[in-house]
């Protein structure tokens, strides 16, 4: 059975989360370095065979007045890069996930300077729960 996939890419670091595969549950899945576009592709091509993903849910930033960054143009650009792999490319929002993120470590007792690989997986988990929500 095919799983979904998240990502929420940033320029040190980028987490990723999977759904179980009935795509009910999404767990944190791990956090990669992003030593630039030809490594981390290969990385995800990788987890993609091996999790067997049908989809990837990209986190997609958006500025608060709701216009484009440097940032969702970057995002923009690497789901593109994504989408040469031949999977499906979803572009989701992820305003506050970070936040989101911080508030579940907090809520473990953990300190969130120590634990930022596991920053970048929760909020990838947390990108992947809102799209479960959206598609219910």
């Amino acid at each position: 059975m095919t799983r979904y996939m998240s990502i929420d890419y940033g320029d040190v670091r980028i987490g990723l989360a999977v759904t179980d595969p009935l795509k009910i549950i999404s767990s944190a899945y791990r956090t990669i370095k992003n030593d630039g576009i030809a490594s981390v592709l290969a990385v995800l091509k990788e987890v993609i065979i091996k999790e067997d993903v049908e989809r990837i849910v990209l986190g997609h930033p958006v500025g608060l007045d709701g216009n484009k960054t440097k940032k969702t143009i970057q995002v923009e650009e690497f789901a593109e890069k994504l989408k040469e792999l031949g999977i499906e490319v979803i572009l989701l929002d992820e305003s506050f996930t970070t936040k989101r993120a911080h508030d579940i470590l907090h809520s473990m007792g953990k300190k969130t300077g120590d634990n930022k690989d596991k920053i970048d997986m929760i909020a990838a988990q947390v990108i992947l729960e809102d799209y479960l929500r959206t598609i219910e």
